[in-house]
């Protein structure tokens, strides 16, 4: 008996049709493209599976599949397994947090058959400590609602860092970054400085405090996140803030594997009861964001909230709830705390502050959750050339 396929209407035939026409060329062709790097994906695969896997004739054939498909994750995935293979630790890192920026939660090399060297563990000291602390309350743009607290907040921290007793930061170290000082161009200018000047065995630590505009779509800002700095417009983010995704390929590119990030922005409404945000869309700092920052293990993002809040000044302590216990957990005790346990201080304390004198819900979040126990901002550098660290025969802690 003969099979026959069932006939398609031709209204369904038509709307189809209408549907295909509607789609921008840029689109149809994007997905062109996409289709051909997929193909180049399997050629990749198909090299892993032999008996001696030539990495770099991998990395060739990826070098054209993310000219034609840049959103790929699985492009960027074998592009960093085939760099770890290879040994180029620079390109590694950059194809890494590119699979991570396109939504590439699982990078196992094992399963795709790559030798992977072992990373060396972490330095069982710190050589040196660098932090560049912005905080930005009042913008050229007059539009952007006023932050009383930012650049309090950047000042504060920046001399808990300093503080001998607690932060062990030298003053030169310490690039305090604050409203009409934190420009683009300057922001971006003391990124290259610590990317020039920090070793794999540093602690780096970067700190925001301003407003930012969402991943928002619907807002022209094409699902891009952005920081918002002195000279930013707000109707011409896309000219004048710093997007998110190209920070944190930034950070990601310092060669210190110790790295924290605090950011104390959010995106919400109107600043006009002592909330941080900027009039552009709802939320907090997404998972997805705060993953860029988390690029390999020693580096860590803590936000001030979670996607759906706002993050909160109060008037009784002058600072944003975040960084007034931010600073309190950095001091508290005679031993430097762990970042964890900082974390589990100020994630405690703020919650429970917002709540009870506001009202209001703000829960400050960490990626990754797990990582290495006992990275320290406040340890005594071993290149600070102090009498303690001098002295010392044993490792101290980081």
């Amino acid at each position: 008996m003969k099979l026959h396929s069932p006939a398609v209407s031709p209204s369904r035939l038509a709307v189809f049709a209408v549907l295909l026409a509607c789609l921008p060329p840029r689109v149809l062709a994007q997905s062109a493209n996409c289709a051909r790097a997929d193909a180049i994906v399997e050629e990749a695969r198909a090299i892993y599976q032999s008996a001696k896997p030539n990495y770099k004739a991998i990395l060739d054939r990826l070098k054209v599949a993310q000219d034609l498909c840049p959103t790929s994750g699985e492009v960027w995935k074998y592009a960093y397994c085939s760099a770890m293979a290879f040994g180029d630790q620079a390109g590694a890192r950059k194809y890494r947090q590119r699979a991570l920026d396109n939504d590439m939660t699982k990078l196992d090399c094992e399963a795709e058959r790559a030798v992977i060297p072992v990373q060396a563990p972490l330095s069982p000291y710190v050589r040196e400590k660098y932090a560049l602390i912005v905080g930005i309350g009042t913008f050229r743009d007059e539009t952007i609602p006023r932050l009383q607290y930012a650049a309090k907040d950047a000042r504060d921290f920046a001399a808990a860092l300093k503080d001998p007793a607690h932060g062990h930061f030298r003053p030169a170290n310490v690039v305090l970054l604050t409203d009409a000082d934190a420009t683009r161009e300057a922001i971006l200018n003391a990124m290259q400085n610590l990317f020039l000047q920090a070793h794999e065995d540093d602690l780096v630590v970067i700190y925001v405090s301003s407003h930012g505009s969402s991943r928002s779509q619907d807002q022209g800002l094409g699902g891009s996140g952005y920081i918002v700095t002195y000279d930013s417009a707000q109707k011409k983010i896309w000219n004048n803030a710093i997007e998110y995704q190209n920070f944190a390929q930034k950070t990601s590119l310092i060669k210190a594997r110790r790295k924290v990030t605090f950011l104390d922005t959010c995106y919400s409404g109107q600043a006009s009861g002592g909330e941080k945000a900027l009039d552009i869309d709802d939320g907090g700092v997404d998972d997805r964001t705060a993953k860029m920052f988390a690029s390999n293990e020693g580096s860590f993002v803590i936000t001030s909230s979670n996607s759906t809040e706002q993050s909160w000044e109060s008037e009784k302590v002058r600072n944003s709830y975040f960084t007034h216990f931010l600073i309190e957990a950095l001091s508290r005790g005679k031993e430097p705390p762990t970042l964890k346990q900082v974390f589990g201080y100020l994630s405690a304390k703020v919650s429970e502050t917002v709540l009870r004198e506001r009202d209001k819900q703000q829960h400050p979040q960490i990626q990754p959750p797990a990582g290495p126990e006992d990275i320290t901002i406040g340890v005594v550098p071993r290149g600070s050339g102090s009498e303690e660290s001098a002295n010392s025969s044993q490792p101290v802690r980081h």
